[in-house]
C-alpha cells in the first residue's frame, strides 16, 4: 500500500523546527484514493505506519506494509515559544514545542489521550512501567516514553529507536526517555539509539532521578542535506559551540537543573559532540547530590557496533550477553559539568578525539577513580570556571597535547584546579605544540563568545601586555603520590593571575614557567593575528551537512581554538608558585618562577645545565637573598625586584552570553581606585543577564552601586540561580555596561 501525504494544516508553519509536530489537518492519498484527517481544539495529528512514527509533512511517500494509522493525540505539554537570546528571532518567529510522545505517565498514570501507544510493539506496560517493549519513532522530534510529576517508573529489556532530528535537547524535545518534575526513573538491560540532530536518548530534568544499569545508550549524527540543517531552527543549539573547538550536533543524554543521573555497568556513545552530558545544572552547594555519577561505564565520541570478531576496536565491552565494539573518531567531549554541579566516575573507560571532559561557569567538579581516560587533544579543560577542581585518583590518562588546560584572562575570566593522587599520565601520538606534553596551562581565553557567534579572529597580544592591578583568583595544581612527566606553564597576560604548582611525596620530570604562548596550526605553523576562524555551517556546494566529509567539511579551524605553544619568557602577570613537599623536580629547560620553595636544594635536579629565575627562594624555611646558587645543574637567579603597578580600580570583568561586555569598578568615596575592595561571585545565563552578588573585603563597606550600559535590579529568579543577589541586565543595543561601586573602610 501507497500512502501519499499532500499537504498538511499546521499551527507553526514559522519555522521547519515546528512544522511536523504542529499538524491539525492533512490531506493524502491511500493508493491512489484521496481522504483527510483533522484534529480537535488541542490536538495534534500523529502519523504511525507499521507500528512506526513517521513524520507528516507534505509530499511523503511511505510504503504500507500492514496498516497505517493518522493518530489526534492531546497536547498537554506546550514549551516555548523561546529562542536563544543570541538568535535574533523575533518573538512570533519562536518555535513553540508541542510535546508527543509514544507514552506519557503523569503523576503514576497513563496519560491515554496524550499517548500515541501504537508506537509500542511488543512486551507490556502499564503505569509502573515497560516490560520488554519495542519504541520506534522515525520523524522529528517525536518523544518516546515521557514520565512527569512523581511518577516512579521502570524500563527494562526494552529497545527504543528514535531517527530524524530533535527540537532542543535543552528542553528534552524529541528524547528517547524523558523524566521531569521529581520523577524516579529505572532503566535496566535497555538498548537506546537515537539519529539525528540533537536528539538525546535520555533526559533528566528538575530533581529527577535515572538510575541506568546495564544498558547502551548510542547517539548518531543524521547527514542531513544542507537545505535540511540550514532549516533546523531549535530554540537553542543545534551544533557544538565553537567556542569549545570542536563539532558535532548530538548529546546522548542530557542532566538540566537539580537532576540526577547514574549510570553503571553500562555504554554511552555519540558519534559527535558529547556523550555523557549535563548543561546548566543546579550547584552542588544547592542540590548536595551528584549531577553524574558513573561507574564501570565504557562510553566515548566514534561508533559503536556488534562486536565482530576478529575486528579491532578501541574498546569492547559486554552488556546483558552482547559484546559491543567501539572505535573512538569524530569530534567531540565524552563529559560536562557546568554552573557548579559535581560529578563522580569510578572505574570508567572514556576515549574521544578531542576533550575527556570540559567544565565552566560555576565552581564545579569532578572526580575521577581507578578509571582509564583517552584524549587525542587535551583531556580536560575549563572555562568561565570559578574555582572548580578535577580530582584523579589511581586513575590512568593518555592524551596527545596537554592534561588540563585552564582558560582566563580578557575573554572571560575563570580559575580552577587539579589534583593527581597517585594516577599516571601518559602523552602519545603526534602534538604540534608540545615536545614533552603539558600537564597544566593556564592561557587567555580564546573563547568566541556565545554559542551562537561562529568565528573567532586571533589576537595573541602577549607582547603589548602591562602590568596590571586586574587580577583572578589562583589556580592549583596539585601532583601527590607518583611519578610524573610533564610541563607547567602560564601564559595569562590581560590580568595578574597566579598558578600554584604544588608537589607531594612526588617526583616530576619537565619544565615549569612564565610564558607567552600564541596559536599554532594543526602542522604546528603560527596562526598569524587577524587570522578568522570560522566554524563549519554545512555545505551548500556539496549539499550536506557532514563535517567529517571529505569534501564539504570542516577545515580544521574549530580545531585551532585552544590550541596554543608556549615559549618560557619572564614574569608580568602570569606568577608561576611552585612548592615541593618531600618531593623532587626534574628540570628540563629554562623556567621563570615567582616563588621557588622546596625542603633543599638537591630536590631540584637536572640533567642539562638549566637556570631558574624566581623572585623568592624560599630552603628549608631560609630565604635566599638576591643573588645566583648553584646546585648541581641548576643555577638559581634570585631577584626579588617588583613592578609598581598603579590600581585601575577593576574589580571583575567578562562579557554575557549576548557577547556585551561588562566591567565592574572599585572606588572609595574620595574617587580613588580600590580594586581590592570588593570581589564578585556571579554567573553569565542564557538568558544573556549577568547574575551576581558583591562581596566586601575585610573592613570595608559598599556604600552605592550604578550601572551604564545596563541596569541592575534585585534578583528574583529561582533553582541555580536564587543564589545570587542581583541581576544586571544590558541595555537595548549595548554594546557593554560598566556597573561603578562605591566603597569605605
Amino acid at each position: 500500500m501507497k500512502l501519499e501525504i499532500i499537504n498538511t494544516t499546521v499551527a507553526n508553519d514559522y519555522t521547519s523546527t515546528a512544522v511536523a509536530s504542529t499538524v491539525t489537518a492533512v490531506s493524502y492519498k491511500e493508493d491512489g484514493k484521496e481522504a483527510s484527517a483533522a484534529a480537535e481544539e488541542g490536538e495534534t495529528l500523529v502519523l504511525v505506519v507499521d507500528s512506526v512514527q513517521k513524520d507528516l509533512l507534505s509530499g511523503k511517500i511511505y510504503d504500507v506494509k500492514n496498516h497505517y494509522n493518522i493518530i489526534p493525540v492531546r497536547i498537554t505539554r506546550i514549551g516555548g515559544p523561546s529562542a536563544a537570546p543570541w538568535s535574533g528571532a523575533k518573538e512570533e518567529e519562536k518555535a513553540t514545542y508541542y510535546f508527543r510522545q509514544s507514552l506519557l505517565v503523569d503523576n503514576g498514570k497513563i496519560v491515554d489521550e496524550a499517548s500515541v501507544t501504537e508506537t509500542i510493539a511488543n512486551g507490556t506496560y502499564n503505569e509502573h512501567g515497560a516490560d520488554s517493549v519495542t519504541v520506534h519513532a522515525d520523524g522529528a522530534h517525536f518523544n518516546g516514553i515521557l514520565i512527569d510529576n512523581g511518577t516512579k517508573y521502570e524500563i527494562k529489556n526494552s529497545k527504543i529507536y528514535s531517527y530524524g532530528d530533535g527540537g532542543d535537547d535543552l528542553a528534552g524535545w524529541g528524547a528517547s526517555i524523558m523524566a521531569d518534575n521529581k520523577s524516579k526513573l529505572e532503566i535496566k538491560d535497555t538498548y537506546i539509539e537515537t539519529a539525528g540532530a540533537i536528539r538525546c536518548g535520555l533526559y533528566v530534568d528538575n530533581t529527577s532521578v535515572a538510575n541506568v544499569t546495564d544498558t547502551v545508550i548510542y547517539t548518531k549524527e543524521t547527514l542531513d542535506t544542507y537545505e535540511e540543517f540550514a532549516n533546523l531552527v531549535p530554540a537553542m543549539m543545534k551544533r557544538v559551540p565553537f567556542a569549545l573547538g570542536m563539532e558535532g550536533t548530538v548529546r546522548s543524554l542530557n542532566v538540566m537543573a537539580d537532576g540526577q543521573g547514574i549510570f553503571k555497568d553500562s555504554i554511552i556513545v555519540s558519534t559527535g559532540w558529547g556523550a555523557i552530558s549535563c548543561d546548566s545544572g543546579t550547584a552542588y552547594d544547592i542540590c548536595g547530590t551528584y549531577c553524574l555519577d558513573c561507574e564501570n561505564v565504557l562510553s566515548g565520541i566514534g561508533t559503536l557496533e556488534i562486536a565482530e570478531d576478529g575486528k579491532e576496536y578501541t574498546a569492547v565491552k559486554e552488556i546483558n550477553g552482547k559484546k559491543y565494539g567501539f572505535t573512538v573518531c569524530g569530534s567531540g567531549y565524552v563529559t560536562y559539568a557546568d554552573s557548579g554541579v559535581h560529578n563522580r566516575y569510578k572505574n570508567v573507560e572514556f576515549y574521544s578525539p578531542d576533550y575527556i571532559q570540559i567544565m565552566g561557569s560555576g565552581r564545579s567538579g569532578s572526580t575521577y577513580e581507578d578509571s582509564y581516560l583517552y584524549a587525542e587533544h587535551n583531556a580536560f579543560m575549563t572555562q568561565q570556571s570559578a574555582g572548580g577542581t578535577y580530582e584523579l585518583i589511581g586513575t590512568t590518562v593518555d592524551t596527545t597535547d596537554a592534561l588540563l588546560q585552564i582558560k582566563s584572562g580578557a575573554a572571560n575570566t575563570g580559575f580552577s584546579n587539579i589534583i593527581l593522587d597517585n594516577s599516571k599520565i601518559n602523552f602519545s601520538g603526534t602534538s604540534t605544540r608540545t615536545e614533552n606534553g603539558i600537564l597544566v596551562e593556564l592561557v587567555e581565553s580564546d573563547d568566541a563568545g556565545n554559542p551562537g557567534i561562529t568565528t573567532y579572529t586571533i589576537n595573541d597580544t602577549a607582547q603589548d601586555a602591562v602590568a596590571t592591578s586586574s587580577t583572578v583568583a589562583d589556580c592549583y595544581a596539585t601532583l601527590k603520590n607518583g611519578t610524573y612527566k610533564g610541563d607547567i606553564y602560564n601564559s595569562i597576560y590581560n590580568y595578574r593571575q597566579v598558578l600554584n604548582a604544588e608537589l607531594e611525596n612526588s617526583e616530576l620530570t619537565g619544565a615549569i614557567s612564565s610564558t607567552t604562548a600564541i596559536h599554532v596550526d594543526l602542522k604546528g605553523n603560527v596562526v598569524p593575528n587577524g587570522t578568522v576562524l570560522n566554524a563549519f555551517m554545512g555545505s551548500k556546494e556539496y549539499d550536506h551537512a557532514n563535517y567529517n566529509a571529505e569534501k564539504g567539511g570542516q577545515n580544521g579551524n574549530c580545531l585551532i581554538i585552544g590550541r596554543f605553544r608556549h615559549t618560557a619568557a619572564p614574569m608580568l602577570n602570569n606568577p608561576i608558585n611552585v612548592t615541593l613537599k618531600n618531593s623532587t623536580w626534574h628540570v628540563t629547560a629554562n623556567g621563570y618562577l615567582n616563588t621557588l620553595t622546596a625542603d633543599s636544594l638537591t630536590d631540584i635536579q637536572a640533567e642539562s645545565p638549566v637556570t631558574l629565575s624566581v623572585k623568592a627562594l624560599v630552603i628549608a624555611g631560609v630565604s635566599y637573598e638576591d643573588g645566583i646558587y648553584t646546585e648541581g645543574n641548576v643555577t638559581f637567579t634570585v631577584d626579588s625586584t617588583v613592578i609598581e603597578v598603579a590600581d585601575n580600580g577593576i574589580a571583575d570583568a567578562g562579557q554575557t552570553y549576548g557577547n556585551v561586555a561588562y566591567t565592574f569598578y572599585a572606588s572609595d568615596e574620595n574617587g580613588e581606585f580600590d580594586s581590592k575592595s570588593v570581589s564578585l561571585k556571579r554567573q553569565n545565563y542564557i538568558d544573556g543577564n549577568l547574575y551576581f552578588t558583591m562581596i566586601p573585603s575585610e573592613n570595608y563597606e559598599i556604600v552605592s552601586f550604578d550601572a551604564k550600559g545596563g541596569n541592575i535590579r534585585k534578583n528574583t529568579a529561582e533553582g541555580e540561580l536564587a543564589i545570587y543577589e542581583y541581576t544586571l541586565c544590558p541595555d537595548e543595543g549595548a554594546a557593554s555596561m560598566e556597573v561603578y561601586m562605591t566603597v569605605k573602610q
